[in-house]
C-alpha cells in the first residue's frame, strides 16, 4: 500500500507563491447556454457543461491551483474536520503517517469518509488575507450576478442567492465516499464542480460518480478541463480513489448552489 503523501508534483509547499502571467478577466465561454443544459438538468438531475470559462480565465485558473495556492490535506473522523498544513504533515513522522491513513482507509469501508487536499475559498475571501490570489476572482465570479442568474435558469430554481467554494486537489490514494450533500440548515439547492483538470484519464480514477438506487453508477463524470458539473441536491454520488500511477494531481472548484 502506498504511504499517505500530500500531492508533490505541483505547487509549494508551504505558504502563498504568487506567478507574476497577467490576470484575465473571468468571463463565461463558449459553453452550452443555460437553456440548453437546464433542458438535460430537469430531465436527469444532472448536466456536463463543457467550456465554462474563456481559455484564457480556465488557463490562469489552472496555474494558480497548480503552483499558488497553499493546500492543506482535509479528511474526516466522523462529524470531525480536520485540517492539517504541509508543515503540519511534514512534521508527522512516517508511522502516524501509516497509522493515520490505516484508520481513514478503515472508516472509508464502513462509512462516510473522505480524504484530499483543499483550500477554503469562500472562507478565505471574506477575511480579505489573500485577495490577490486569482482564484479570488472565480469566487467572485461564481457570486455575479450574471452567473447566479445562470445558475438560476440551469437549475429552475429563482431563489437561489449565492455560491459557496472550496479548491481542491486530489491526488494519490485521495477519495469521497458516497452521499448525498444534504445537510440540515446548509440550503444547498444543488452542488457543482468546476473542473480544471487537463488531459486526465479515466484509468487514474478521481472519477464523479452518481450512484443508483440499486447501487450501481448510473453515470459518471470524468475529470475534465474547463467544464462545469451541476446537480440536484440531494442526489448520492462520490470520487473514486485516485490510482497510484496517476501523475498528476485532480484540481477542481467545489461546492454549492445556496438559497439565503
Amino acid at each position: 500500500m502506498a504511504h499517505l503523501q500530500m500531492v508533490s508534483d505541483h505547487g509549494p509547499a508551504a505558504g502563498v507563491h504568487r506567478v507574476s502571467l497577467p490576470a484575465p478577466p473571468v468571463d463565461f465561454g463558449s459553453g452550452i447556454g443555460a437553456a440548453v443544459a437546464a433542458a438535460v438538468y430537469t430531465r436527469v438531475g444532472r448536466v456536463h457543461v463543457a467550456n465554462l470559462l474563456t481559455t484564457a480565465s480556465a488557463q490562469r485558473a489552472y496555474v494558480s491551483l497548480a503552483s499558488e495556492v497553499p493546500w492543506q490535506l482535509h479528511f474526516n473522523d466522523g462529524e470531525r474536520v480536520y485540517d492539517l498544513t504541509a508543515e503540519q504533515f511534514a512534521a508527522l513522522p512516517e508511522a502516524s503517517r501509516d497509522s493515520m491513513q490505516e484508520a481513514i482507509y478503515a472508516k472509508a469501508a464502513r462509512g462516510f469518509q473522505y480524504l484530499y487536499e483543499n483550500y477554503p475559498l469562500s472562507d478565505i475571501y471574506a477575511q480579505q488575507t489573500q485577495n490577490d490570489l486569482y482564484l479570488m476572482r472565480i469566487h467572485e465570479f461564481l457570486n455575479s450576478p450574471r452567473f447566479l442568474q445562470y445558475a438560476r435558469q440551469l437549475t429552475g430554481i429563482a431563489t437561489i442567492a449565492l455560491v459557496d467554494a472550496q479548491a481542491t486537489r486530489y491526488g494519490t490514494g485521495h477519495f469521497l465516499t458516497c452521499h448525498d450533500d444534504q445537510v440540515t440548515g446548509k440550503h444547498r439547492v444543488a452542488a457543482y464542480v468546476l473542473s480544471l483538470t487537463p488531459d486526465w484519464h479515466a484509468d487514474w480514477g478521481g472519477i464523479l460518480n452518481f450512484i443508483d438506487t440499486d447501487g450501481h453508477i448510473a453515470e459518471g463524470f470524468v475529470p475534465r478541463f474547463n467544464a462545469l458539473n451541476v446537480f440536484r441536491v440531494p442526489q448520492k454520488h462520490s470520487v473514486s480513489c485516485v490510482a497510484p500511477f496517476a501523475p498528476a494531481g485532480r484540481f477542481s472548484i467545489t461546492g454549492w448552489f445556496r438559497e439565503a
